[in-house]
């Protein structure tokens, strides 16, 4: 049955849309999971996966801290960028980029741990998923950030199911949201976590959230053309229908 209704939500908008719904490591539903879309900020999640292996072989990296100056400040979301503080520590980047979205905190990351090493590692660990340029920047070469389905969902379940400290920094940040967004919208009285990736051509949700048994991951990736009330409403009207099968229990029989 849920399936049965994602895919006529999906149609019922007419999006293009890559989702993955998963029940532990079971997969419930999946949709478009390879299709190749702009990654906008889950791109932050990627970069957070490289810092965490960095850290297993040198843990006080996360102690080092980076400077915003002038050249580092981009337009875009962020804070940082426009606060008298200038130093920050690897630690404060990855939770600050892991809670909201900084294109400042973003950029200071990639340019600490080096644009090419960690699309290195990206194609080696999480296939799918590329950083080909650093935010509100362009490429030299054209490229740009990509990710899908499949490989998000790889990455929210690695930094949801990994215990060490680090990646509950991570998951600190990302149940650092006080209003309920669009796949969260109907998880009322639930712990969610969740990431929001948004451009002028995307508009992306992941989240996570605990059953009495087993977490569900949702993945949902989608490229529209303009800003319209239907894209919010697709999201919503998907958080209606799996929170519902949440609250039902259906996951779980």
């Amino acid at each position: 049955m849920l399936k049965g209704r994602i895919t006529d939500i999906i149609q019922k908008y007419d999006i293009d849309a890559g989702v993955i719904v998963k029940y532990g490591d079971q997969i419930m539903y999946q949709h478009q999971a390879e299709k190749i879309f702009p990654a906008g900020s889950l791109i932050d999640l990627a970069i957070a996966a490289y810092i965490e292996d960095q850290w297993k072989k040198t843990p006080e990296v996360v102690d080092e801290k980076m400077e915003v100056t002038d050249l580092s400040r981009v337009r875009g979301a962020g804070i940082i960028g426009d606060l008298r503080r200038t130093n920050w520590s690897v630690r404060d980047l990855v939770y600050l980029t892991s809670a909201l979205s900084d294109n400042v905190a973003t950029n200071l990351l990639i340019e600490k741990f080096d644009i090419y090493e960690i699309d290195e590692w990206l194609k080696q660990n999480y296939p799918g998923i590329r950083l080909g340029r650093e935010l509100m920047r362009y490429s030299a070469n054209d490229q740009d950030n990509e990710c899908t389905a499949a490989s998000v969902d790889k990455l929210i379940t690695h930094l949801m199911t990994t215990q060490n400290l680090f990646c509950a920094l991570v998951r600190k940040g990302l149940s650092n949201h006080t209003i309920p967004t669009d796949l969260t919208f109907y998880g009322e009285n639930l712990l969610t976590y969740n990431k929001l990736g948004r451009d002028r051509q995307a508009c992306h949700e992941v989240c996570a959230f605990m059953t009495k048994k087993a977490p569900v991951f949702c993945t949902v990736l989608s490229s529209y053309e303009g800003r319209n009330i239907g894209d919010r409403l697709f999201f919503q009207e998907l958080s209606k229908l799996i929170f519902s099968h949440v609250k039902s229990a259906d996951f779980e029989k």
